[in-house]
């Protein structure tokens, strides 16, 4: 279960597959997690308990914001220092991210606990769904131990170049999921409270299970609570490269969130159009982050090793193989939108709305393709400063104003394009990082670690 998977060797392809394949399964599953819970209160409760998961739903995204960026950190720390074969530094990197998960996750309890109420006041809630919210929130705060520390085998899992490990444990926690909200939502009828203690009781279930399975002798990890503690120079590379990464991923959310402002301007329908759009878009964007992660393992073992070429192998082949998925699932998209658009909303101006808004971002996925890919190696060659130069200008100085220029001149398609914005000038500035060779920058911070 511990046993570190080395990238540096052997086919490139393989590498590429044996890691990518266990992660996409790992984040279609994970992608079910809200859908699920909103299937069943909706399904087996009333209109209090569903707008009550819903409006908590972007709470809870902010955790998982930070929680990525934070894994990024120890994957690359690491996965990299295993690449270069020093397996006490990584034993030291990985100490120290148990120890700031738990201090993490006991500031956001502590915190989220006392704020819970002007948490949601701040997010609007309506008044009927008031009472239902603060429990699910109290639970899941409640319970954020075990979110993060599920997060963090995770995160070394995929460190060790063992994807399929940390595939595992996420089957474990989505199977469970859906059998506890079977049980608490749709039979006991607990409505929000029940969603969320069946979340926190899955993650707990898979948490344990990882720790047991990490825990056990013979693996290249192993673990002692004598030696749980915060050595300095590891970090300070986890947070140099998992705050950047979070603070890109809010940049992202800003915007889109921004992008969704202005879609709800052009009415319900638009608004509709806009949510089942982004929802087709996001189910076909899928290996996006599936390469990132994978491009983010592989670069960091590989340049950690001194392996520049194939380094910059994977990332061709990966691109490849990103960009290839991408485009059949543009054709299918562009050539079914309004059948796959009908399958969310019966409704004639929402399905033709969604149809004219997919029929323009289907041009984004080989697009969205090619960035997860490129950030991945970006992050793992330590490139830390390349990610945040994207953040602010591809999504706040780019993605953001286009999203008010287009819609002013095109209406409601004018959205579309602004969609199209952020992974274009992404793809722009991360190719011209690349080919000018300044990501060599970021092999002096691989050196170091």
């Amino acid at each position: 279960m511990t046993r570190f998977h080395d990238m540096t060797k052997g086919s490139v392809w393989r590498s590429l597959l044996m890691f990518s394949i266990p992660i996409m399964i790992s984040n279609l599953l994970q992608s079910t997690y809200h859908a699920v819970n909103i299937f069943f209160v909706g399904r087996f409760t009333g209109t209090e308990s569903l707008a009550a998961v819903s409006v908590c739903g972007p709470v809870v995204n902010v955790m998982i914001i930070t929680l990525s960026g934070m894994s990024t950190g120890v994957l690359v720390v690491v996965s990299g220092l295993l690449g270069a074969g020093d397996r006490k530094q990584a034993q030291e990197a990985a100490h120290t991210s148990v120890a700031l998960y738990l201090l993490m996750a006991l500031l956001t309890s502590g915190m989220g606990l006392m704020l819970v109420p002007w948490i949601l006041k701040l997010v609007q809630t309506p008044p009927a769904a008031m009472p239902e919210a603060k429990r699910y929130l109290y639970t899941l705060f409640a319970g954020t131990v075990f979110l993060f520390g599920h997060n963090l085998v995770g995160a070394l899992q995929r460190g060790l170049g063992n994807a399929r490990a940390s595939m595992s444990l996420v089957i474990i926690s989505s199977l469970t999921n859906i059998l506890l909200d079977a049980v608490f939502i749709a039979w006991l009828g607990m409505g929000a409270f029940g969603a969320a203690l069946g979340t926190v009781l899955a993650q707990m279930l898979a948490f344990l299970i990882g720790a047991v399975l990490f825990t056990r002798a013979g693996g290249t990890l192993s673990f002692s609570f004598a030696k749980f503690g915060f050595h300095r120079k590891h970090l300070k590379n986890i947070l140099l490269f998992g705050i950047p990464t979070a603070i890109n991923e809010v940049m992202v959310n800003m915007a889109m969130l921004t992008v969704s402002g202005v879609a709800n301007s052009f009415g319900l329908a638009s608004s509709a159009a806009y949510g089942v759009g982004s929802r087709i878009n996001s189910l076909a964007c899928f290996p996006d982050e599936t390469m990132s992660q994978t491009m983010s393992a592989f670069a960091s073992q590989n340049a950690s090793a001194g392996r520049r070429e194939r380094t910059l192998e994977g990332l061709r082949k990966a691109i490849l193989l990103s960009v290839s998925v991408a485009l059949v699932m543009a054709v299918l998209v562009f050539v079914f939108a309004y059948d796959f658009s009908a399958v969310f909303d019966s409704n004639p101006e929402v399905i033709a709305q969604a149809v004219a808004f997919l029929r323009v971002t289907v041009w984004s996925y080989p697009l969205f393709a090619a960035v997860g890919p490129l950030i991945g190696f970006i992050r793992g060659t330590a490139n830390v400063e390349a990610s945040l130069l994207v953040g602010v200008v591809a999504q706040l100085c780019c993605r953001i104003p286009a999203a008010f220029v287009f819609t002013r001149f095109m209406g409601f398609p004018g959205v579309g394009m602004a969609v199209l914005v952020g992974p274009l000038v992404s793809v722009a500035i991360y190719l011209w990082y690349i080919f000018t060779r300044r990501w060599h920058r970021g092999l002096l911070r691989v050196e170091k670690m």
